[in-house]
């Protein structure tokens, strides 16, 4: 392969997802970010950050909901996503319609995409996302800290759906969910993704120390990825929690108590 077939084919070639994601930029006004289409990206900050990276997904979910998926780790843990970075691979036109869904997500939930990598391969369409995040309280809520005598509850509808659907469940739980930790105390909370409720309890109970005890019908799958927030609180909390979610019409199930 020539000088010129290198350069287009990994600089020429992705040129187009510049313009595409060039709005970012008014999003978070960044030192050097799309505009300036360079090797990384930089962005004034004073505090503590908290990051994570979560993929590869497929396509059939970099078309929905990626982005919210990525970003549930940052926000609950008290973080507001400042932006977020995409690694993507496949064939054109599956990156072609991956970036435009990515951009779509990252408009609507206000989490500006500044950087990544795209390549151009035969090999089954994938994205991985990092998102970053400016942390909201003095400390994270760590998914470790359950204390006996909790309630556990569930805090948010599931993200399920079509992506519109999607991303105006997330949207509602993110908002309800920022002036929730304004307000109240959250001992303990995890996304409850990878394996649904199930896999999230055990984890929690294993690093805490403590045996989790659900009651009643629980209205959605166990081992089901819900994308919802799990937490542990006070009782005296939980009141106060009830009276946020209801101002802000987000769904709010107790579902069980911390031995």
């Amino acid at each position: 392969m020539n000088g010129g077939d290198l350069t287009e084919r990994f600089v020429e070639s992705i040129k187009w997802i510049r313009e595409i994601f060039l709005p970012m930029d008014d999003i978070a006004n960044p030192v050097m970010g799309i505009r300036e289409w360079d090797d990384s990206v930089c962005i004034e900050f004073c505090g503590r950050l908290l990051a994570s990276c979560d993929g590869p997904y497929t396509k059939r979910l970099v078309m929905k909901s990626a982005l919210v998926h990525a970003a549930t780790d940052v926000v609950v843990k008290g973080g507001k996503p400042l932006f977020a970075l995409d690694c993507v691979i496949g064939g054109r036109p599956d990156v072609e319609e991956m970036i435009d869904s990515l951009n779509i997500q990252a408009l609507s939930l206000d989490i500006p995409i500044l950087g990544g990598n795209t390549l151009f391969e035969d090999v089954e369409p994938r994205a991985s996302l990092t998102v970053v995040g400016e942390l909201l309280l003095d400390a994270p809520i760590r998914d470790s800290t359950a204390v006996s005598g909790d309630l556990i509850a569930l805090l948010g509808e599931p993200v399920w759906g079509e992506r519109v659907e999607r991303l105006e469940i997330a949207k509602r739980m993110f908002e309800a969910w920022f002036k929730i930790i304004e307000e109240v105390e959250i001992n303990s909370s995890k996304d409850v993704t990878k394996g649904g409720l199930s896999s999230c309890i055990a984890e929690m109970e294993e690093k805490s120390g403590k045996k989790f005890k659900l009651i009643g019908n629980i209205p959605y799958p166990l081992g089901r990825n819900l994308d919802n927030f799990l937490v542990t609180l006070s009782e005296k909390e939980f009141e106060k929690l009830k009276e946020v979610c209801g101002e802000n019409k987000c769904r709010l199930e107790k579902i069980g108590f911390v031995e």
